[in-house]
Parts: structure tokens; C-alpha cells; sequence
């Protein structure tokens, strides 16, 4: 039987850290509902404990398909925080992309990426980027791809090739009827100093991206709350989980390959030198 870890008798910490270390406790153990019950018990001052408290809570109501409840939650926590949290803001324009749709998440993370001190977060850059992309705001998905190139690094989760909600920006850029801003946007990618890196940011397969997924693989995958990212259950066999990697593979391939002929393309308008395309 799973018990609250901590005590509120505890003198080194206080109710509020106490009731968020339950919740996460709770939450590894799969046990969502006391985990929401802790969660929501620390008090909604906009500290620190408030806010991871409160993006415990909006990732756990999404898991259970509670999206509304969750983009409730979220954005109340965002009008009160005291300082600034990338997660969180994350975690709920997620929320709002599951309930609402991309627009409300995108308007969002636009309004988030209005502060400085998120402008260097690739996590928001990238985010924006694929909610303009599910918009069909492609050039603005384009220059939010430049300021995800700009600031990105291998911490970073995203991987911008095996993320769904970039497919109809992939789609598009393979047409003719591109914009002068969008043809400019993928030179400047084609030739970007992160390129490669970018390229190399393999990362599991995003919330969002479920959807796409084969029903068979769908059975043997699991939902990371830490990461909201799906992958193979622990008990999946080496067959499945090689059934899934070839895949997976085969996905992002054909997405990356999408990217790079459309830069080629762009360059190549813009009388490219030879290797720009390599």
C-alpha cells in the first residue's frame, strides 16, 4: 500500500514542499488521484511550490484526458506566478491544444515569447513553431523554427522531425506557391550554425504525435509524465520495441528528407552555391 512519503510534523520543510513532494510520490507510484488531491493542497501563492505543483497537476490532468480541467488550472497558475516558468507555460498551452485547439495555444506561447526572459527558452520556440504549423501560419512556423535553431541545445526534448504537428508545415514547404518571407526563412535554415545540431536532436515520440501512431503500436506504448513523450511499456517485447524504432525511423526520415529538399529548393532559387545542400 502507497502512503504519503512525508509528514506535515516535518520541521525542515514546509506544508507547501511537503504536499508537492507527495503529489510527485504519488504520481510515480500511478497513483493519479491522491497525486491531484497533493497536488492541489499546496496554497496558490505563485511560488515555486505553487507552480510545480500546479504543472504536476496540468500534466496529470492531460494524461487523463482531462484537457479542460487542465488549461483551467494552468492558466489560473500563470495569472498568479511570481516568477517565470517555461513548463508551465508549456504544459498548458498543451492543454489548451488538446481542448480548444492550436490556435488558443499558440496565442499563448506568443504572449509568453513577448517577455525576455522567455525568448532564450527553445522548448516555447519550438512549441509556438508547431502550433502555427497545425494553423497553417507557415511562415511565422518557419521564423519560430529560426528562433528554435538560435537558442536550441542538446538538452532541449524536442525533435522537430518526429513531431507530428510539424507535418503540414513539411507538407507545404514541398509546394511551389511558397512566400518570399518562407523561401527566405529556409535559406537562412539551410546555411544556420545548428543545423546539424538540430538534425541530431532525436528525442521520443511527442504527446501530441499519438494520434499517428498504428493502433497495434499503440497497445505496447506508455505515456513518460515527466516528459510527456510516449514509449514502449517496460514489459514490451524486443520484437515490439524494434516494430516501433523501425517506425519511428521511417517517420522521421521522411520529414527530414521533406526539410531538406525544401531548403535545397530555396537555395537554389537564390543561385546557391555548390554544397549548400550537402
Amino acid at each position: 500500500m502507497i502512503i504519503a512519503q512525508y509528514h506535515r510534523e516535518s520541521a525542515a520543510k514546509g506544508d507547501d514542499q511537503i504536499a508537492f513532494e507527495n503529489g510527485i510520490s504519488f504520481q510515480n507510484a500511478g497513483r493519479h488521484a491522491p497525486a491531484l488531491e497533493w497536488y492541489a493542497d499546496v496554497k496558490p501563492t505563485g511560488g515555486r511550490w505553487d507552480i510545480q505543483a500546479s504543472v504536476g497537476r496540468v500534466s496529470l490532468l492531460i494524461a487523463l484526458n482531462r484537457a479542460e480541467e487542465a488549461a483551467a488550472v494552468g492558466t489560473q497558475a500563470l495569472k498568479r506566478m511570481r516568477f517565470y516558468s517555461v513548463t508551465l507555460v508549456a504544459q498548458t498551452s498543451r492543454a489548451l491544444n488538446v481542448a480548444q485547439g492550436p490556435l488558443p495555444a499558440l496565442n499563448l506561447c506568443r504572449q509568453a515569447l513577448r517577455h525576455a526572459a522567455f525568448q532564450q527558452s527553445p522548448h516555447l520556440w519550438f512549441s509556438a513553431a508547431a502550433y502555427a504549423s497545425q494553423c497553417g501560419q507557415f511562415g511565422r512556423s518557419l521564423r519560430y523554427i529560426m528562433s528554435f535553431f538560435d537558442s536550441c541545445d542538446e538538452t532541449f526534448g524536442g525533435d522537430l522531425f518526429s513531431d507530428f504537428d510539424f507535418a503540414p508545415l513539411w507538407q507545404h514547404v514541398q509546394d511551389e506557391a511558397r512566400t518570399d518571407e518562407e523561401l527566405a526563412s529556409l535559406r537562412a535554415l539551410a546555411v544556420h550554425q545548428h543545423r546539424s545540431l538540430v538534425a541530431g536532436l532525436r528525442r521520443p515520440l511527442s504527446y501530441e504525435s499519438i494520434g499517428h501512431v498504428p493502433p497495434v503500436m499503440r497497445r505496447f506504448l506508455c505515456l513518460n509524465l515527466a516528459t510527456m513523450t510516449w514509449v514502449p511499456r517496460p514489459d514490451a517485447s524486443p520484437a515490439q520495441h524494434a516494430t516501433f524504432q523501425t517506425w519511428y525511423d521511417a517517420v522521421r526520415q521522411e520529414a527530414r528528407q521533406s526539410f531538406e529538399h525544401a531548403v535545397c529548393k530555396a537555395l537554389a532559387s537564390h543561385t546557391a552555391t555548390s554544397g549548400e545542400c550537402a
